[in-house]
């Protein structure tokens, strides 16, 4: 165990001029507020122990031990680190009434008041399960711990959350709050909506039928037909891997039971049928060869066809017409065609393209990704009970982390947000 520094890098745009009597002058330095006798300032890889200070931005410097007694090596516009003067450190003795002062590269850690105040800071976020299905980066929320204000943004890779990156501590925690990472979500822009189809495009989407997903407006205008936050299903037909259609239902989402008995019975899409449950707007699909007697002019297999009309009421519909999905008639011949089946649904109408803004969420639970929250290492925070101990794993290999805590000495003569806030940040 041994007894370190508190080392803090000043600002990158701060910079320092060393003249050869040891004159330093700088800019942003603020020697008389964030510096003590003692202290050390490295630049241009050279440690120089501060014997005097005259103003915020001159002070007096010589040689550091571990560089010799002799004369300053001059320099011009160099980026520095302030570091506090250790008590002690193991690997020197006193220099000459200073004090033990140590080599910069050796010296770091975080004094006392940001080892209490970071206890209350979430500094970390791991994820547990990044699951499979995000194509877009979800949104991280907290909950709970007793503070506020931490927030956090997720990256995605091949499909999983694969990081997540503090970027605001927040402040009062006393303990790790919640995390909850955002469902699985697909962003679709007004150019994703067909209205003539009822069809939504997204590429490789990977919605499977009759899944649950959850419309949101975002704020902006809804997709007419649709409504803000509610569950809708994803309908078999014609799902493809950029495109789906929307069912109101689980129990609507999949084909239903074919059409039997039908027959071409005039010259403007109308047919017949067995008695069935059949409503406009529904849309029946076509497959197979089309044989026997009747035609259906510009048919191919596959076709989807819009109900415009039906004979009877269900379950007791016993004709139908039928036109394309953009409402046009199409042009038949009576007849009694064979090898065709014609397999009904029925869909969510949409008559409006919405906003740029707006997403459907996956709702199975087992598709969200999960992470938990580390708060920092002062009181209140991760298993470090007073101040002036630090958490750092030593050792490589199967010895790393046998040693993972070392006590660190800090004066407290640096106050500002320094460079050692990536780990320990200030209240």
């Amino acid at each position: 165990m041994s007894l370190w520094g508190n080392k803090d890098s000043k600002s990158a745009t701060s910079t320092v001029s060393i003249a050869s009597t040891g004159v330093v002058t700088g800019s942003s330095t603020l020697f008389t507020t964030e510096a003590k006798v003692g202290n050390t300032i490295r630049a241009a890889g050279v440690d120089y122990l501060i014997v005097t200070i005259t103003s915020n931005t001159v002070a007096l410097v010589r040689m550091g031990t571990n560089n010799g007694n002799g004369l300053v090596t001059t320099c011009s516009a160099e980026t520095y680190t302030l570091s506090e003067k250790p008590a002690w450190c193991a690997q020197e003795s006193a220099d000459s009434g200073i004090g033990g002062h140590g080599d910069s590269n050796k010296v770091f850690g975080i004094d006392t008041t940001e080892d209490a105040a970071g206890g209350d800071n979430v500094t970390n976020v791991a994820v547990v399960s990044g699951k499979t299905r995000y194509l877009e980066a979800p949104a991280v929320t907290f909950s709970g711990g007793g503070g506020a204000s931490a927030a956090a943004t997720a990256s995605v890779a091949a499909g999983a959350v694969s990081s997540i990156a503090v970027t605001n501590v927040g402040s009062a925690y006393t303990s790790a709050p919640t995390v909850a990472i955002a469902k699985p979500k697909r962003t679709i822009p007004t150019s994703g909506v067909t209205i003539a189809s009822e069809q939504i495009a997204y590429a490789t989407h990977g919605l499977t039928a009759a899944e649950s997903v959850k419309y949101f407006s975002n704020g902006g205008t809804a997709i007419t037909g649709l409504v803000n936050d509610t569950e809708y299903f994803v309908s078999a037909l014609g799902l493809a891997a950029g495109t789906f259609r929307l069912a109101a239902s689980a129990g609507a989402a999949p084909a239903r039971t074919a059409l039997t008995g039908v027959a071409i019975s005039g010259t403007a899409g109308q047919f017949t049928c067995t008695a069935t449950t059949l409503a406009a707007n529904d849309r029946i699909e076509i497959t197979g060869t089309l044989g026997g007697t009747g035609t259906i002019t510009g048919y191919a297999t596959g076709t989807v066809y819009t109900v415009s009309a039906v004979t009877g009421t269900s379950p007791n519909v016993t004709g139908f017409t039928l036109t394309t999905e953009a409402g046009v008639a199409i042009v038949t011949t009576a007849g009694t065609p064979t090898g065709l089946t014609y397999t009904p649904y029925t869909i969510v109408l949409i008559s409006g393209t919405g906003n740029n803004a707006q997403f459907f969420e996956i709702q199975a639970a087992a598709d969200q990704a999960t992470a938990t929250a580390a708060l920092g290492s002062g009181a209140g925070g991760t298993t470090l009970t007073h101040a002036g101990w630090v958490r750092r794993t030593v050792g490589t290999g199967g010895r790393a982390g046998r040693i993972n805590q070392e006590v660190l000495v800090a004066m407290g003569s640096i106050t500002g947000d320094q460079s050692d806030d990536i780990q320990y940040p200030d209240a």
